[in-house]
This record gives C-alpha cells, sequence and structure tokens, in this order.
C-alpha cells in the first residue's frame, strides 16, 4: 500500500510540474505574439528652427533624439545664417531621426541649418509594456540557455529516485525493510 501511496503523489508532483511547465509556455506564446501587435498609435510632435550641423557623420535634431522608434517628417531645413536658403532634399538624406548631408559638395555641407519636421514616437504606455514583454521573453530564453543543465540535473536526480525506490521496494518485498527483521528472508548459502 506505501509504494501505491508513493507512486500516486509522484504522479500528482509531475501533473503539477507539467501544468506549470504547460502554462509558462503559453504565456511565452501569448506574450511573444502580442509584441508589437498590441495596437499602439504613435505620437507626434511638431518643432520648428532647431539647429543642427549639416555634415556625413550625421546629426538629429534635439527633441527627437530622445524618442523611441522615432522618424522624421515633413523636413524642411533652411541656411542658419540667413534663415531663408532652403537645402534641397536632394542634399540629406534622413535615417530615423539622423540627417545626413547627402555628399561633401553641398553648399551647406558642415554649416549650421535650422530644421523644422514632425516627429513620430513610441508613448510611454507602449515603451514600458514593450518593456515587459521583452523582460518576460529574454528571462525564459535566458533560462532555456541553461536548459541542457537543468535537464542533466533533473534527470540525475530522477535517476537517484528510481534507483532508491527500487533498493525500497526490493527490501520491503525480501522482508528487510528499514528496522525489518530478518524473518522471512532467504539466505543463500555457498
Amino acid at each position: 500500500m506505501g509504494a501505491e501511496r508513493s507512486l500516486k503523489g509522484a504522479e500528482a508532483v509531475f501533473l503539477a510540474l507539467l501544468t506549470i511547465g504547460l502554462m509558462g509556455l503559453l504565456f511565452l506564446i501569448i506574450y511573444g505574439n502580442l509584441s508589437g501587435n498590441l495596437g499602439w498609435v504613435q505620437d507626434s510632435a511638431t518643432y520648428t528652427h532647431e539647429t543642427i550641423n549639416l555634415s556625413s557623420t550625421g546629426a538629429a535634431p534635439a527633441s527627437a533624439s530622445d524618442k523611441v522608434d522615432a522618424s522624421l517628417s515633413s523636413v524642411v531645413i533652411v541656411n542658419a545664417t540667413n534663415g531663408t536658403d532652403v537645402v534641397s532634399s536632394a542634399d540629406y538624406t534622413i535615417t530615423g531621426v539622423v540627417i545626413n548631408a547627402s555628399t561633401t559638395g553641398i553648399d551647406h555641407y558642415s554649416h549650421n541649418v535650422n530644421v523644422s519636421y514632425t516627429v513620430t514616437f513610441d508613448r510611454a504606455g507602449e515603451i514600458n509594456t514593450e518593456n515587459v514583454i521583452g523582460n518576460l521573453t529574454s528571462g525564459a530564453t535566458q533560462f532555456f540557455t541553461f536548459s541542457n543543465v537543468w535537464f542533466i540535473l533533473t534527470a540525475i536526480t530522477i535517476l537517484i529516485g528510481i534507483v532508491l525506490g527500487v533498493i525500497a521496494l526490493v527490501r520491503k518485498s525480501s522482508g528487510g525493510g528499514m528496522g525489518g527483521s530478518k524473518k522471512g528472508r532467504s539466505e543463500f548459502v555457498s
């Protein structure tokens, strides 16, 4: 009767571990699919006459440089000295929020220019949600980078438990259980 109770207890433990594991996988799948798909609408703001140095190393306007997942649109660049010379859009490129001079041969290369633009960026709620999702998935990923070690330790522990269980069952069936008497034990004589 003791062995049956032990097996039922072990079954309950393994069932609980299986349930926890399946719930963890379900959360990973849900959060992985939610990442970037929550329907957040980006915010935008318009700024005028921010000074940058137009060069091939690139510069980001001050009000746009701290925005997350930002991009510039409706960009107008004018010469900072006279404020009327508009820089042709062929003379610069925009990557995210960084403005680069197209070539070193343009009239306003390495000069200060005033930039007017609209910047589109992620809101704080979206950033925080993405951070939570990122932390959860990276934590799970980090855990599973050590899965070889965890699985080996678990396997060794289970094998030790099985060996101890077999030893206990053999002792009990042969009548030499823990603290038991030698009664009923067969002795081999050579």
